[in-house]
């Protein structure tokens, strides 16, 4: 079984079944992809696990 695709699957998943963690969670996302002129970037990987909301929500959805 490959968990990797389960726990992505149901993550996608609640996200569509909450939409308003979705859109806290984007806009968390985007915040940090500001580089401060509105142009989008690429995170590093250090920065992506110092985000909080998609801590809590991948936490909260392994958790169930």
């Amino acid at each position: 079984m490959d968990t990797t695709s389960n726990a992505l699957s149901r993550i996608l998943n609640q996200l569509a079944m909450h939409p308003e963690v979705q859109e806290k969670l984007r806009e968390e996302l985007v915040r940090a992809r500001d580089d401060g002129t509105g142009n989008l970037r690429d995170l590093e990987y250090d920065e992506v696990m110092e985000l909080p909301y998609l801590d809590a929500v991948c936490r909260e959805t392994l958790r169930r």
